[in-house]
């Protein structure tokens, strides 16, 4: 009893002194997060030496949106691919997706100067367009190597399939076909 007597005014009290305290927190955050969002992405210096965070996550956080959130989703995908289900060929197109087409693809969009960029305009190019397209393609090979493993699934089954009508379902007439 004596507990509860405490412990309600003292969660009144806290609750009144800790909910503005949140607040100010929560909208300093929020402010904080726009002005973030409205800063211009700094653009590497052409032939600069590759930093640290010149890896394709690094770099896919340095586009623009929505660029940025469709790389970082084939990122996740390339991440997650079930590898040892794939044949040897989607092995090497997902590997090669993550570790040379993708990191090149967002390299070099990254790495376009303010005049390159006006030049592309100028020629009817938007540097967000080809970007765009060539991450589409990426995924698109993506998907079709992950198709393949469905593929190959679906071959074992069929082939299974194919066995138990050729040679029946149990091992004594497989073996009796064997021996005749």
């Amino acid at each position: 009893m004596h507990a509860e007597a405490t412990l309600v005014p003292l969660m009144f009290f806290g609750s009144v002194f800790a909910f503005p305290l949140v607040r100010r927190h929560l909208i300093h955050r929020h402010e904080m997060e726009k002005l973030d969002a409205a800063r211009p992405v700094p653009l590497p210096q052409p032939g600069a030496a590759p930093t640290p965070d010149d890896t394709a996550p690094a770099m896919a956080l340095r586009l623009p949106e929505p660029h940025r959130r469709y790389a970082l989703a084939l990122l996740c995908r390339l991440q997650d691919a079930p590898y040892d289900h794939l044949g040897n060929h989607g092995q090497f197109v997902l590997r090669q997706a993550r570790l040379e087409y993708l990191p090149d693809t967002l390299r070099a969009y990254l790495n376009l100067t303010p005049a390159t960029r006006q030049h592309l305009r100028e020629r009817g190019h938007s540097p967000e367009g080809h970007l765009r397209e060539q991450l589409e393609t990426i995924a698109q090979g993506v998907s079709e190597a992950l198709d393949q493993g469905d593929t190959a699934e679906r071959l074992v089954l069929t082939q299974g399939q194919f066995l138990r009508e050729r040679f029946g379902d149990g091992p004594a007439t497989v073996r009796d076909s064997l021996q005749s």
